[in-house]
């Protein structure tokens, strides 16, 4: 409950400082063991050594051997002063106390049971032992006569207080420093929490793994595929829809971390160049699938760090366009037959009115004549019922708006290409109608006319359609096929010719644009009807 309550930035600084002092314990512990040991050995060493010298001096050796031990004591009590042990005892072979700082203990046996060794085997050593003046360190060794006999034993002592006066000193500094890292390592613990938490963009775990998790969800329930890559093209993240248009069966977990090009090829619309920026509602083939892609540059700190690529498959987006193209289309008809049809019932009615009936059937009788023949005209030319219904509105279209649009007599169409669906070919045909509608308006000196030829009697299908307005643009010629590129100054524009383009050579034709005489523009299409 306290860990929930606890925010994840003091989490880690807690976590983090406590193995800073977890490890400084571990090692102030280690350098303690490591310097008591030393300083237990280095003041073994300089009571024996202080003992040893002391047992062979010939005036000690003299006056111990006579039993004089007035002299003895004399010369301990000088001596002392000279070093910097605590005490020195000296006793005869037999451990009674000769000398001792204490003059009461003189006389009574040595305690400790530790000058056994140096008695009996004249051996030289130093012990940590309790004595009569408490926990010291000793050295010990035997006072041997000029004969070789041992007549005595000596006994160098360092209390152990003036032992840890002298640890204290060597540790002082060292506690000094740990403590000083023990500070720093809380700073650094304190600055590294924070920008842990300026990493997460200020967010705890949970709220990171709902974010994830949610992430997650969104990204599998979308309709578009999706896939996410780094600058070295190894997928950050995919979703299932990716991979089933794709045709991939295995998860999308599985390929976290591989090459791009382990489920799509080619790949050159996915590794892209920086400097190309980004790019929507691009027609890409993947897998043998043909797709409408956007993508969209990853970026980290304002540098790229990788790619979203999404892609829906072409068809159902020309399912769409196909849909509302048609409602369109029907809208546009219908609207100007009513037009029409409103301008011939006033002229009519008008007729009846002034009682010239006779030229009231004769008008109802000639429009009746004119419009079966034009509709005859058009579906016995154009087979493909989509097209002959596109050539329908657009004549009245033009109609309405003035201007002439003219058949070609050998127009023909039997059916669309095989390379080319009826209802891509309605959008390349409408495109161009319509820009040689607005073009030959723009001119006025136009003589209204649009002339268009379709015919599918050769190898190709081709089409023409010419008009008589402003012609081309210099400053947008070399670029009136890409998306984007217009002489209207409106937003929205630029993308007719771009999908015409597309839709032409993506079925492996071609187009060709020159200047009308004496004004305007044709545009010359020759799609195969079968993509080699």
């Amino acid at each position: 409950m306290l860990n929930k309550k606890l925010s994840f930035r003091f989490r880690i600084l807690l976590l983090l400082a406590s193995v800073a002092i977890i490890q400084l314990l571990f090692v102030g512990y280690c350098f303690y063991q490591a310097l008591m040991e030393t300083l237990e050995n280095q003041v073994g060493a300089r009571a024996l050594v202080l003992a040893r010298e002391i047992a062979i001096d010939p005036e000690l050796v003299h006056a111990l051997g006579a039993n004089d031990k007035l002299s003895v004591q004399q010369y301990i009590n000088g001596l002392l002063p000279l070093t910097d042990a605590d005490y020195i005892v000296i006793g005869d072979k037999n451990e009674i106390r000769i000398t001792h700082p204490n003059p009461s203990k003189v006389g009574m046996k040595m305690v400790g049971g530790d000058s056994t060794r140096a008695l009996i085997k004249g051996e030289h050593y130093y012990t940590m032992t309790e004595g009569s003046m408490g926990l010291a360190i000793r050295g010990k060794a035997p006072i041997i006569s000029v004969e070789g006999e041992i007549i005595g034993i000596i006994s160098v002592g360092y209390l152990l207080d003036q032992v840890n006066s002298w640890f204290m000193f060597y540790l002082e500094p060292v506690l000094i420093g740990l403590l000083l890292t023990l500070f720093i390592s809380w700073f650094c613990a304190w600055f590294f929490s924070i920008h842990i938490k300026t990493q997460m963009y200020g967010m705890e775990p949970e709220e990171i793994a709902l974010s994830l998790r949610l992430q997650k969800s969104v990204l599998q329930a979308v309709y578009e595929g999706i896939i996410a890559i780094d600058n070295n093209a190894c997928i950050i993240t995919v979703n299932k829809t990716a991979l089933n248009i794709l045709g991939i069966a295995n998860s999308p977990e599985y390929y976290k971390g591989k090459h791009v090009n382990e489920i799509a090829t080619p790949t050159t619309f996915l590794i892209a160049n920086s400097e190309l920026g980004n790019v929507s509602d691009e027609v890409i083939s993947l897998n043998g699938e043909t797709l409408i892609a956007n993508r969209t540059i990853i970026e980290n700190n304002q540098q790229q760090s990788g790619w979203v690529i999404s892609f829906r498959l072409r068809n159902d987006i020309n399912m769409l366009t196909t849909q509302l193209s048609q409602i369109q289309q029907h809208s546009e008809n219908l609207r100007l037959l009513c037009h029409e049809h409103a301008n011939k019932l006033s002229t009519i009615g008008g007729f009846i009115q002034i009682g010239e009936y006779d030229k009231a059937i004769e008008s109802i009788t000639s429009y009746n004549n004119n419009q079966q023949q034009f509709i005859d005209y058009i579906t016995n030319t154009f087979h493909c019922r989509v097209i002959a219904g596109l050539m329908i509105g657009k004549y009245s279209r033009a109609q309405e708006l003035g201007l002439s649009l003219e058949f070609d007599d050998t127009c023909h169409l039997h059916n669309p290409p095989g390379s080319m669906p009826s209802d891509k070919l309605a959008a390349i045909l409408g495109n161009l109608l319509d820009n040689a509608f607005e073009a030959t308006l723009k001119n006025p000196q136009s003589n209204k006319k649009i002339s268009l030829l379709i015919t599918d009697s050769g190898s190709d299908l081709v089409i023409e359609v010419a008009d008589n307005g402003t012609g081309i643009d210099s400053a947008i010629s070399d670029s009136i096929f890409i998306k984007g590129a217009t002489s209207k100054e409106q937003p929205g524009h630029g993308i007719g010719l771009y999908l015409v383009h597309r839709y032409v050579t993506n079925a492996g034709g071609c187009i060709f644009v020159d200047n009308a005489d004496p004004s305007g523009a044709i545009f010359s299409l020759f799609i195969p009807h079968k993509r080699s």
